[in-house]
């Protein structure tokens, strides 16, 4: 995954394994029998440790998927295909995504069993190698600038898949339904038959509590972090304290605790007025929309990314480009729909149109062309960008009222360096009627300046019982075959009743399909689990 990567740690994928140190990439090189490393050898050098901070980088993009590593579960790819198939802006020319997309799935099916065991197998390996680079620190193996980092990025990772499993698993905190169960916490290493004994008996945690987790270990990384700087050894697929203060934002954002949403935002966005500088880390605005895709590893933008390479990849099954592009090499099965393209908030002359999407002719549709390497797939999966962290703060400052000037600066920031003509075309106040239309404004460039990163389903799970706009659930979903052709793809155009299908309709989020059901292996390992499956999923 990382290029200077040697050998890789993997441990104790299921927890119904023992400790196991095997490698999953094709490119790795032995230098030392890693399995029969003791604990304290694993750790016994700041180079050992820096191989086992590698080895959890590598477990959240790419674990154990049908009995190969593969697929990108759950942060290489498959948080962001699944993420755009569980919504509507993003449409099938095949199958292959057809369970997901059309609501099928079932505690076996493929997609949630291995979001779900992946998540937590990256969480133990994450716990155990917190724990070893603990005690290397206590043991005078590392500084203590640098066994903190490590334990800063440790606890974001961990922070990061929590939250990530809460968007599928879990109800959103405004809803009460599902007797609110969040997820079972496991915040220590499960290695020996004796914790793995221990941990089956580990239930769901409160949809709060399980939040309040996800915050405590970003305020605890935060604080692990002696520097502001961007991690030294890759700015952009290492966190750092900026990658955790722009994860809190969303987080916050999805806790409807709009104070401090706008709190941690401040800390990245000081200026009143575009532009925007962070002065952690140094994020700002690429001045085209496309370059924090065209250079993915090298950029300004984005805050953290999961690194993919040309030999450690989702693979053609699963990598961004593999599935969403129509160029050569691509698979070309996840395309734009309509329902995004025609929406008269994405301007005609938007420039995220002609440098972002592309029409295939073989296929007679549009696709994103973020991800333009299909032969390759070595692009880094985007987790947040800077202009998440401003459309954040924008939303905060709207719901919590008496800021709009301010909210409108930052919605501005992100839509205008995507326009034409800013000057004529930026929003003014008096185009929004009321706090609601304001609110639709900052929703839509949400959908466009995120399409094809997975954000999509994020935003309509946070918003399925919104006091303002709300989802209602899991959207109504176009058939390829019947929205097929250039026009049929018209800015502010008719989104036609004919394109959709029953098989695909609207999901209310009160239906058991709202959310993934807890996969039968866990229920049979896990008794506790068993008696807390999700609602309707029981029989």
């Amino acid at each position: 995954m990382l290029r200077n990567k040697i050998y890789i740690m993997k441990i104790s994928l299921l927890l119904v394994t023992a400790l196991i140190f095997t490698s999953c990439e094709k490119d790795v090189i032995d230098l030392d029998p890693v399995n029969s490393l003791s604990g304290s050898t694993a750790y016994g050098t700041p180079e050992r440790c820096e191989l086992a901070m590698i080895g959890a980088y590598d477990a959240i993009q790419c674990g154990l998927y049908n009995g190969q590593y593969q697929r990108g579960y759950p942060f290489g790819a498959a948080s962001i295909v699944q993420g755009e198939m569980r919504g509507e802006d993003m449409n099938l020319t095949a199958v292959f995504y057809d369970i997901t997309y059309s609501s099928t799935y079932t505690p076996s099916t493929a997609n949630n069993m291995y979001y779900w065991e992946t998540s937590f197998a990256a969480i133990n390996r994450i716990n155990t190698v917190l724990t070893g680079v603990t005690g290397a620190l206590k043991n005078g193996v590392l500084t203590e600038e640098q066994g903190n980092a490590y334990r800063g990025e440790l606890l974001f990772l961990r922070a990061l898949t929590y939250h990530t499993l809460m968007l599928h698993f879990a109800y959103p905190v405004n809803v009460d339904l599902n007797n609110n169960y969040g997820l079972p916490l496991y915040l220590t290493p499960i290695n020996t038959q004796e914790e793995i004994a221990e941990a089956l008996k580990i239930g769901r945690s409160s949809v709060s509590d399980t939040y309040a987790q996800i915050i405590k270990d970003l305020d605890d990384a935060e604080s692990c972090f002696s520097s502001g700087d961007r991690n030294s050894v890759n700015g952009i697929s290492r966190a750092s304290k900026g990658a955790v203060i722009a994860l809190k934002t969303r987080v916050y954002l999805h806790k409807r605790d709009w104070e401090n949403v706008i709190n941690e935002a401040k800390k990245l966005a000081t200026a009143t007025a575009a532009p925007f500088t962070s002065p952690i880390g140094g994020y700002a605005l690429e001045a085209s929309p496309e370059t924090p895709f065209v250079s993915y590893s090298n950029n300004v933008e984005s805050i953290f990314s999961v690194e993919n390479s040309s030999s450690d990849n989702a693979d053609v099954n699963g990598a961004m480009s593999a599935m969403m592009s129509a160029r050569d090499g691509g698979r070309a099965i996840v395309t734009s729909s309509p329902t995004l393209y025609n929406t008269s908030y994405w301007l005609e002359d938007d420039k995220r149109r002609t440098s972002l999407l592309h029409f295939s002719d073989t296929y007679a549709y549009y696709f994103s062309d973020k991800y333009q390497n299909p032969k390759t797939r070595e692009e880094y999966a985007p987790i947040i960008r800077y202009a998440e962290v401003l459309l954040n703060y924008s939303e905060a400052l709207l719901r919590q009222g008496g800021n709009d000037a301010a909210a409108l600066e930052l919605l501005n920031a992100v839509r205008n360096r995507s326009l034409a003509n800013p000057a004529t075309q930026a929003y003014k106040l008096s185009d929004f009627a009321d706090k609601k239309a304001f609110l639709t404004a900052i929703l839509w460039e949400r959908r466009i300046e995120f399409h094809g990163e997975g954000r999509r389903w994020e935003d309509i799970h946070r918003l399925a019982n919104d006091d303002i706009m709300p989802s209602g659930g899991i959207p109504a979903k176009i058939n390829y075959s019947s929205a097929k052709g250039k026009d049929n793809f018209v800015v502010g155009g008719e989104i036609k009743s004919s394109w959709f299908t029953v098989s695909r309709a609207f999901i209310p989020y009160t239906d058991k399909r709202f959310l993934w059901p807890i996969p039968e292996n866990d229920l049979i390992r896990n008794p506790t689990l068993a008696a807390q499956q999700n609602a309707g999923w029981s029989n």
